[in-house]
């Protein structure tokens, strides 16, 4: 009969060791599963706290940041915010949506004269200079007080001086630039002798000319039937090539003396009748002087496209967060 073998039992030590062991294992795997959550925790802290760190050296760095480029003129931001406060002054004015666009433009004209006038043979003088600034401050250019006037200006608007007479500078550039440009208008130029009625719409203009085809007066339909009563409804009036606007003005200066027809604009209808054309007619003064500012605007579009510009206060392109420090610092409001 053969034995039965005896299953040795475990030693208790190796129990111990094996539930021992197991928790081990466990508190392992507890102690690496907070560990990992620990570290996201403290890399999403981070991430904020660098996002909030990065705000705050934006809003600190923001005031001496780029604000306008204009080819080799540049103006940071707190100088650009300087500029809105004296602008929306002057013009008595609070409205971003205004007073931005157009100091926009206002900014890049003067940069753009200062320093490409001297092509056009325009300069400013130191005493024009002292003249168009004591012309700001309410006094004359030899007032005894002057000095102590435009340092008590640099003080409340916040300018250097060198600022405030460069923008003097560009006030007299421009008189002197656009002097030039009318200087050069030719004595002569073909024009057109006309008269005009406007109407609501083309109905009202057919039947305008209708009724003048039959024999009635222009000027008295014009009195009664014009929606603007000026100068030129239903007077004649002399004027040159290249004031009015191109589409109208191609339509007067290819009819015939005598000759009726409509003209429709964005707005409006008129009816025209041209009395005479000349070949050559002398420029009236008003005349010049619109012909020479449309010379003047055609040469800041040239320059403007010839120059690097980078505007970080362009309303739908530029940069929202210098924008809105203008618009707070310079006490702008957001009205339309």
């Amino acid at each position: 009969m053969s034995k039965r073998r005896t299953k040795i039992p475990t030693p208790t030590w190796e129990h111990e060791q094996t539930g021992i062991t197991r928790k081990l294992d466990a508190n392992r795997w507890q102690i690496w599963a907070t560990a990992g959550i620990l570290v996201l925790v403290f890399a999403a802290l981070g991430v904020i706290g660098w996002a909030y760190l990065a705000d705050y050296i934006d809003d600190q760095q923001r005031p001496g940041s780029l604000g306008l480029r204009v080819a080799d003129s540049e103006l940071t931001v707190a100088e650009y915010t300087t500029r809105a406060s004296l602008f929306a002054e002057e013009f008595g004015i609070a409205t971003a949506t205004t007073i931005i666009p157009a100091l926009n433009a206002a900014l890049v004209e003067e940069a753009l004269l200062l320093q490409f006038a001297d092509e056009l043979s325009a300069t400013a003088s130191d005493d024009e200079v002292r003249a168009e600034i004591a012309s700001r401050l309410g006094i004359e250019a030899d007032d005894v007080n002057f000095d102590a006037r435009f340092e008590e200006e640099l003080t409340r608007t916040g300018f250097s001086e060198e600022d405030f007479r460069d923008m003097a500078r560009a006030a007299v550039l421009v008189v002197g630039v656009r002097d030039s440009f009318a200087s050069e208008v030719a004595k002569s130029l073909p024009s057109v002798n006309y008269r005009q009625i406007q109407v609501a719409d083309q109905d009202a203009a057919d039947d305008i000319v209708a009724q003048l085809d039959a024999g009635a007066d222009f000027v008295t339909l014009a009195t009664e039937d014009s929606l603007v009563l000026d100068a030129v409804a239903g007077e004649p009036v002399w004027v040159p090539e290249g004031v009015l606007d191109p589409t109208e003005e191609a339509v007067l200066f290819g009819l015939a003396v005598n000759e009726i027809t409509t003209f429709s604009s964005t707005n409006a209808v008129f009816v025209f009748q041209v009395l005479e054309k000349s070949e050559s007619r002398e420029v009236a003064e008003d005349h010049r002087i619109t012909l020479g500012g449309a010379a003047y605007a055609a040469w800041l579009i040239e320059k403007q496209e010839s120059v690097v510009i980078v505007n970080e206060f362009d309303l739908q392109l530029g940069n929202p967060d210098k924008v809105a420090y203008v618009i707070s610092h310079a006490n702008l409001d957001l009205q339309r």
